[in-house]
């Protein structure tokens, strides 16, 4: 892999964090694409180590970031959670539609209605969670099946020029989004300042929007897959 590409792939990283621009169509060749996963997988360290790890352990220091409240027999703490049903459906609800393409922002509707119905079954109504949480299956089970049937004709459709237009926002809205819903694994925080907790799944969400407009909605699937392999990892090593 050529220097200069790489360069250029990581200047494009950084600049996508700032101001995250739009693309119709991910990188042309494997090598360029390849580029621009490692050129956000260094990126993401970077950050990580400079910035995100020092305002976490600031955070933790002074007694503001909550305390983990998952339970530890649930299939949320699986390796079959962390590794394939995280990954799988968390890209595929808020990364997958970046293309702006017409069945993807219709799938992507569904998606998050159905994550709705989930987190008011968990947070509003548990005594209704089981039923709303079917519920948000059958919803985000119809919005996939119309993506499947409608996605070949609906590829050659405008993508709505709303979404170019105010693609940074809509990618900074989706990354915080993103981190947002990973409150629920923590208690109420007891600070904004325990907001800090979600900091990587921001930048996460970012990096990710990224590699999926970049590289594909693979290959963000399989990044998300690694890195929380290596956060399942590390959470083993140190337990």
């Amino acid at each position: 892999m050529r220097a200069p590409r790489f360069r250029e792939r990581l200047t494009e990283a950084a600049r996508f964090i700032v101001r995250p621009h739009y693309a119709a169509l991910p990188l042309a060749s494997a090598r360029e694409r390849t580029a621009a996963v490692l050129a956000a997988a260094l990126f993401h360290l970077l950050l990580l180590a400079a910035v995100v790890a020092p305002l976490w352990l600031a955070s933790r220091s002074a007694g503001v970031l909550p305390a983990p409240d998952v339970d530890p027999e649930s299939l949320a703490t699986s390796p079959l959670a962390f590794l394939v049903i995280a990954p799988l459906l968390e890209e595929l609800v808020f990364r997958s539609w970046l293309t702006g393409r017409v069945a993807a922002l219709r799938f992507a509707a569904c998606g998050f209605a159905a994550l709705a119905l989930m987190l008011a079954g968990v947070s509003l109504v548990p005594d209704h969670a089981r039923m709303l949480g079917w519920a948000g299956a059958a919803v985000a089970l119809a919005g996939l099946v119309q993506w499947s049937l409608t996605r070949e004709r609906e590829n050659a459709r405008k993508v709505p020029p709303a979404l170019i237009r105010h693609f940074g926002a809509i990618v900074w809205a989706q990354a915080f989004l993103f981190g947002l819903i990973h409150l629920g694994n923590y208690t109420a925080p007891a600070s904004p300042l325990g907001l800090a907790v979600v900091l990587p799944q921001v930048l996460g969400g970012l990096l990710l929007a990224y590699i999926r407009t970049r590289a594909g909605l693979k290959a963000a699937i399989a990044y998300h897959a690694g890195y929380n392999g290596l956060v399942l990892a590390a959470a083993s090593g140190f337990g």
